[in-house]
């Protein structure tokens, strides 16, 4: 071999042994409040996609507010990516920001949240439309931020007649509390079927011998967004909160929760973004586990 050959050779070698791997792409996901299930879902995605994509990308979980927090934090550059509820997304484009149409996209469906209503039982309340019955009716459905106001405010402007019903800006332990000590009617929650918030709740005597399900529909089902429809119609099998459940079946209006994705990120991370959807694609059944439980407890 000559000396020429030799050089070339370990030139080479060099340069291969010099040349770093390709960085893997980073996503900054807005999830939610620890203990429910926008974050769990979000950890679990941080668990799937490096594990799916070859480690071609990794997912940071940011904890938020929940959707129109996630959504303003994606505006403002705090995250890349954020789980927040179809309706929440028309919200906000609507009334809070309405220069945020082209900021970002509707990634992927996830999962059906509930639209969780729980009444005093001295309230008389066993359907959303009994609220209307009352002189002074009350509904817990938490402060700006929170998707679960976004879902009763798109309620609102669908059908006008619930603007009669006094919002307070509590949702969570605090709008339970607010039930149970007569200062709120209901308590209005949009929350993935295994919630570890409403097994508490339920797990709680001094809160579950007070209140339990009601039905919430009244036309509600079948609104649309961009042609997309946001509201479904379902059966929620509550006897898995046996401690607040109804006789029978409740039906409840189902919220269709989404990946939201950054236009900015998704132009600059061409390669991370095929990573993600193939994740996405492939991990469907894990994150419904998280939010489902090992069976889906309604029925369409």
């Amino acid at each position: 071999m000559t000396l020429h050959r030799v050089t070339v050779s370990a030139l080479l070698l060099a340069g291969a042994v010099s040349t770093p791997a390709l960085a893997a792409d980073t996503l900054r996901l807005c999830t939610g409040s620890p203990g429910k299930t926008y974050h769990a879902v979000g950890n679990r995605l941080a668990e799937l996609v490096p594990e799916l994509s070859a480690n071609a990308l990794q997912v940071e979980v940011v904890a938020s507010g929940g959707s129109i927090d996630n959504l303003t934090k994606l505006l403002e550059g705090e995250c890349d990516a954020a789980i927040a509820q179809g309706d929440a997304v028309a919200f906000f484009t609507t009334h809070v920001r309405e220069d945020a149409g082209d900021a970002f996209r509707l990634h992927t469906p996830l999962f059906k949240e509930l639209s969780l209503l729980l009444c005093s039982d001295d309230s008389d309340v066993d359907e959303i439309e009994d609220l209307l019955d009352l002189d002074n009716p009350v509904v817990a459905a938490g402060a700006m931020g929170s998707g679960s106001l976004a879902t009763w405010l798109t309620f609102r402007s669908i059908k006008p007649e619930y603007e009669q019903v006094k919002v307070m800006p509590q949702n969570g332990a605090e709008g339970a509390m607010a039930v149970v000590n007569g200062e709120a009617s209901c308590l209005f929650e949009v929350i993935a079927p295994q919630s570890d918030f409403i097994q508490a709740l339920n797990d709680n005597e001094n809160i579950a011998s007070n209140i339990g399900f009601a039905e919430v529909d009244d036309g509600f089902s079948g609104h649309e967004v961009n042609g997309q429809e946001i509201y479904s119609r379902v059966e929620f099998d509550d006897e898995r909160y046996d401690n607040i459940s109804a006789w029978g079946d409740p039906e409840l209006v189902a919220i269709m929760a989404y990946l939201v994705v950054g236009n900015d990120w998704a132009q600059a991370h061409t390669a991370g973004m095929n990573a993600l959807s193939m994740g996405m694609l492939t991990g469907k059944a894990d994150i419904e586990e998280v939010a489902y439980g090992a069976e889906k407890p309604f029925s369409e």
